[in-house]
């Protein structure tokens, strides 16, 4: 009885109520085979060939909720990008969930991901949208929806971003997929590609980018299932399930973990968030800071990470986070690091992180920094503090020596 209590859990996950958010309702957007609603919200200030995110609700909720439990229009405002939310209709499915487990909806051209592919069509072509900046993200069962959209449409998205989801098809009906976020299913990094090579046998670019978060206390959706997707989706880039950067204290969280596996042109392919004493929620961090937000309840919790600022910023809608530095150097070779700038910061205070035998060339208070390199590897990093006391922490770079 408990395994179904569970699984009801699941179908019910993120349920809260409607916020008062006003965003257009569109249904004219094409065929729509799955029978859904586009929302959407595009700020008045918006670029042409401005970026845009797909966020697909949980079950239970709806557009508005999604948008108001996760902020993603607010960050719209500031940075300039266009944000849709498909949202599911009552007859589909009782729970108000997207239909990840049914073979006639999931598999390309077919049912409610089809209907997705012709939502995102609709904004590219009415609000000239980038179509290479692309991007959907979902928690639970939009989470699970969310790779069934990178699966059935690679082409489509630049990047996804799973939160508490799993791999495309774990199962061959809705028993077997629903029981397999609960228990967890495990198979081989080929067998897992192969049903995503079933839906695109002609594809041959690059695979999206993949981020993963997910609550090692999760009783919903068993933890297991983030490795699964690790496993499916390096498959997929071409390269292992041994991470190649580890950073134990994320940010100095100490509950958050960041692996990354890289592809053979060392770039990220994979990042999987992985989060201790958190459950079935989304991460937060509500505060008054650019890099604060969200609220607490019952699918969120306060882990002092705001995850949909932190994914923005993974998926390059905000400009400032990565430091910018080569990541091969040689051995006493003078090299630079910085972030752009973006906005004035004159009066934040830097410090820059570094190994201990790098030795620094001028001033270190800047947004630049110039280094002499020593004999190790490392990492550089930079934290500026706002006179507000706001501290925003920028994506470090993990340098290697060249080998002779």
């Amino acid at each position: 009885m408990r395994k179904f209590r569970i699984l009801f859990l699941f179908l019910i996950s993120f349920a809260v109520a409607d916020s008062q958010t006003v965003m257009p309702e569109v249904m004219d957007f094409g065929t729509n085979p799955g029978n859904l609603s586009l929302f959407y919200y595009v700020p008045k200030t918006v670029k042409e060939n401005a970026p845009m995110v797909c966020v697909l609700h949980g079950c239970g909720q709806g557009a508005k909720a999604a948008a108001e439990l996760t902020g993603w229009n607010k960050l719209a405002d500031e940075y300039g990008f266009c944000v849709m939310y498909p949202q599911q209709h009552f007859p589909n499915n009782p729970q108000h969930c997207f239909n990840w487990f049914k073979k006639n909806e999931i598999e390309r051209g077919k049912g409610e991901c089809e209907s997705i592919k012709q939502m995102v069509d609709y904004m590219l072509k009415n609000f000239k949208a980038d179509p290479k900046q692309v991007f959907v993200t979902g928690m639970s069962a939009g989470a699970a929806m969310s790779v069934v959209m990178i699966a059935t449409q690679p082409a489509m998205f630049k990047a996804a971003a799973i939160f508490a989801g799993g791999p495309y098809k774990p199962g061959s009906n809705i028993f077997s997929s629903s029981g397999s976020m609960v228990w967890g299913v495990n198979k081989t990094p080929d067998e897992w590609r192969e049903l995503v090579w079933q839906q695109n046998p002609a594809f041959k670019s690059k695979y999206p980018k993949v981020l993963i978060f997910h609550g090692k206390n999760d009783p919903v959706v068993n933890v297991k299932s983030a490795f699964e997707i690790v496993k499916q989706w390096t498959c997929l880039h071409k390269t292992d399930t041994i991470p190649d950067a580890v950073d134990s204290t994320y940010l100095g969280k100490k509950d958050i973990m960041r692996l990354s596996y890289h592809d053979k042109e060392n770039e990220e392919a994979v990042v999987y968030y992985k989060i201790n004493d958190m459950g079935h929620a989304l991460p937060v961090d509500p505060g008054y800071c650019n890099n604060q937000g969200g609220k607490t309840g019952l699918f969120a919790s306060d882990k002092q990470f705001y995850s949909t600022f932190y994914t923005a910023c993974e998926f390059g809608l905000i400009p400032d986070w990565n430091v910018n530095g080569p990541i091969e150097v040689t051995a006493g070779s003078n090299v630079k690091f910085s972030i752009p700038t973006v906005g004035q910061k004159k009066s934040y205070i830097n410090t820059w992180s570094f190994p201990e035998d790098c030795k620094i060339i001028g001033d270190n208070t800047g947004t630049t920094i110039e280094v002499v390199w020593g004999k190790t590897n490392g990492t550089v990093s930079l934290e500026e503090m706002a006179p507000n006391g706001c501290r925003y922490y920028h994506n470090k770079v993990n340098v290697k020596l060249k080998s002779n």
